[in-house]
């Protein structure tokens, strides 16, 4: 049995990066990145933390705003077969999928052991609480101290925050889709005070049960997106079908032009 990781060693990985479309990628692995995020809460440090996959690399390049914001966060992480793709076609490889649905069971589990506190912020009505609900009953001791749906008009966002800080959570999880969701957090980056934000998608639809997620052989296969079509064709219809080919075309572009560009040339323009 190999012994664990130092808390040296394991910063030591965790600061390893790769630069895929310009953006600085954190190569880790999911309990790395879990680890990395947790000690960040424990300390009250700084972090706004966006997982990139296609779609995020899409809307990018025709969004120089949203091509900022990625690059102004203190902690990127590759989600999916598109930037699994991307990485091989720069001559590189992705440690792990690092994507916000897997890694958010491993933070509860963590913020319960060590006291931390959670707050969701985002989804329809009935979702966030569900979520918060089932994972307060799978992960004992583990305290969701603010929960908010993401249908609140903009003239109630000053007493959402107001009521955030109150609530003293250190991990705060914005289910709002991309953009949106980077630009709250972006937008609100004083208000929200020295906690760690993640900006995590569909994830309360899967863990409220709202949602089915991709069984897991295809999920290892890589074909998540394809199960999410299938559950949700005319909402991601634009996002897969009309998407996926885009990102590829971008990433075989990047690819004819030279390796270096495709890892350091900007997403917009």
């Amino acid at each position: 049995m190999k012994p664990d990781m130092s808390e040296h060693q394991a910063s030591r990985a965790e600061d390893a990066t790769l630069r895929l479309f310009g953006l600085p990628l954190r190569n880790t692995t999911l309990a790395l990145a879990a680890g990395e995020l947790l000690r960040a809460a424990a300390r009250g440090q700084r972090r706004n933390v966006y997982f990139v996959n296609a779609h995020c690399v899409n809307v990018a390049a025709s969004d120089a705003v949203y091509d900022g914001i990625l690059r102004a966060a203190d902690l990127l992480y590759a989600d999916g077969i598109g930037m699994r793709i991307a990485a091989r076609a720069a001559g590189e490889t992705l440690r792990d999928n690092v994507n916000g649905t897997d890694l958010f069971p491993l933070l509860c589990a963590g913020a319960a052991q060590a006291g931390l506190e959670l707050a969701f912020i985002g989804g329809r009505p009935g979702v966030a609480q569900a979520c918060a609900r089932n994972m307060m009953a799978a992960h004992p001791g583990l305290k969701v101290a603010y929960v908010q749906d993401g249908y609140f008009p903009a003239a109630r966002t000053g007493a959402v925050l107001e009521a955030l800080a109150q609530s003293r959570a250190r991990l705060i999880f914005v289910a709002m889709g991309v953009p949106r969701q980077e630009q709250f957090i972006h937008r609100h980056d004083a208000e929200l005070g020295d906690t760690v934000r993640l900006g995590v998608g569909a994830l309360f639809d899967f863990y409220s049960g709202t949602m089915p997620r991709a069984p897991s052989v295809l999920r290892r296969l890589g074909m998540e997106w394809l199960f999410r079509l299938l559950v949700e064709p005319r909402r991601l219809f634009r996002r897969y079908v009309l998407g996926n080919p885009r990102f590829l075309a971008r990433v075989m572009w990047r690819r004819l032009l030279s390796r270096a560009t495709l890892t350091h040339a900007p997403l917009s323009g």
